[in-house]
């Protein structure tokens, strides 16, 4: 395999317990080095970590040179047995018992994931000192745990930071961004190739260009591992319509963080959603009106941004009516409609809607108000016996209305006491004010 670094050149080729280097500089012969070892599997170890060490330096595999290795221990394919073990992993990825029986099966087959899972499952017992020998682990096998994706990992011996989280042997949760010189649906693609990632149960991805975001879509689209759970995208782009095939494909996802600039919304089924954020700089009304069309039933938490403080938003209060007037979401309790303009109508409506009674937090951050609306929303305290929190925009925010209100909800809080808001100079690629962006995902 030949890999190229700043005009440098660096082959690596095994034969048995032989290992031959040569390296130099671009268009040059380069110098050759022969390495013996005592036996094949000395080499193999050998090999894998010379590799890695080179990939820590920056060193990529040329253009010319793109097959994939074939990896020092042949991944097992599932016979029946595993098959049975894996399939009871899918259907609860929190079972630490069936990973630790898959994993028995691992070890068995000569898979570095059947140790690892056993580490990992030692480390987490009380006054355990098995740390240690998971970091080791991983960097002894990390071309094989890795593959192409150890360049993105600082440290390969931490198991929980960014950009990958093990748990119970495997990739748990994945969080990564754009990088320059790879293009991100690509590292995404490599991730969910991986047999590391079979059982990921959380995808966090940050792109910067529309072709890398609509990548990443079609990626899940048609390979979503059946185990995931969390899904959240943040594009710096126009991603114009996400269509049902997306969401089938993810058929047991609980949490979904979507922001982009704009988007459109079609046939959104998530029945098994338990916390949904949309975000946007204009929120489309095609989109507001599937959100309020879509089936919830055991939706607990809904946030949607309209628009930032530097836009306006496509949709109206005519394609959210429909949600607030449902009665069919009983687990809802959490509903933030921030950046809303016609915030004062859905309060209106709301003060007569059976979905008041089961909010605990209503949130109208950076919303249009008037005084009636106001009152009206005091004169119809009753309808509101479990609100907890009620943010309003500072500007409406006074002891006078905080004694008004003060029926309605416990707290009645201004939208100055929360973060700052910096998603629209996020979103368009632009420094933030105050040095940092503030999208926490969906786990903020």
């Amino acid at each position: 395999m030949r890999y190229e670094h700043a005009g440098r050149f660096w082959t690596i080729t095994r034969v048995g317990s032989v290992i031959t280097i040569i390296s130099g500089k671009l268009g040059n012969k380069g110098r050759t080095v022969v390495k013996h070892h005592p036996n094949e599997g000395a080499a193999i170890s050998a090999h894998d970590q010379l590799v890695l060490e080179k990939q820590r330096e920056g060193y990529r595999i040329a253009d010319g040179d793109r097959a994939p290795a074939t990896p020092a221990v042949v991944v097992p394919a599932d016979d029946e047995r595993g098959a049975a073990l894996a399939a009871a992993i899918v259907a609860d990825p929190d079972d630490a018992q069936a990973f630790a029986v898959y994993g028995d099966w691992l070890q068995k087959h000569g898979d570095p994931r059947g140790e690892l899972i056993a580490l990992q499952q030692a480390a987490t017992m009380p006054g355990s000192k098995a740390a240690a020998a998971v970091g080791k682990h991983l960097a002894q096998h990390a071309p094989h745990l890795l593959g192409p994706l150890a360049p993105l990992v600082r440290d390969v011996r931490v198991p929980d930071a960014p950009p990958f989280f093990w748990r119970n042997g495997f990739i748990r949760r994945a969080e990564l961004a754009s990088v320059k010189g790879r293009a991100l649906d690509d590292i995404v693609a490599q991730l969910l190739a991986h047999p590391s990632a079979k059982f990921l149960v959380e995808l966090a991805v940050r792109a910067n260009e529309r072709k890398e975001a609509r990548g990443i879509l079609e990626l899940v689209e048609h390979g979503a591992p059946p185990t995931l759970r969390e899904f959240d995208l943040f594009a710096r782009a126009n991603l114009d319509r996400i269509g049902g095939a997306v969401w089938r494909a993810m058929p047991k996802l609980e949490r979904l963080g979507l922001a982009a600039r704009a988007y459109e919304l079609a046939d959104v089924s998530i029945p098994t959603l338990r916390r949904g954020k949309f975000l946007a700089t204009s929120m489309s009304s095609e989109a507001v009106a599937a959100i309020a069309a879509a089936p919830w039933p055991v939706l607990e938490r809904l946030e949607i941004r309209f628009c930032g403080v530097r836009g306006a938003a496509e949709a109206d209060f005519h394609d959210l009516r429909p949600l607030l007037l449902r009665t069919d979401m009983p687990a809802l309790t959490h509903l933030k409609l921030r950046g809303c303009a016609f915030a004062g109508a859905v309060a209106r409506t709301l003060a007569a809607a059976p979905l008041a009674r089961q909010l605990h937090v209503l949130d109208f951050s950076a919303g249009d108000f008037s005084p009636q609306d106001l009152s009206l929303l005091a004169a119809h305290a009753s309808n509101f016996p479990n609100l907890r929190e009620l943010w309003l925009p500072y500007t409406y925010v006074n002891p006078n209305v905080e004694k008004l209100l003060a029926p309605v909800a416990k707290r009645v809080i201004p939208d100055s006491k929360g973060p700052v808001d910096t998603l629209d100079y996020d979103l368009a690629g632009e420094l933030v004010p105050r040095g940092e962006d503030r999208y926490g995902g969906i786990r903020e």
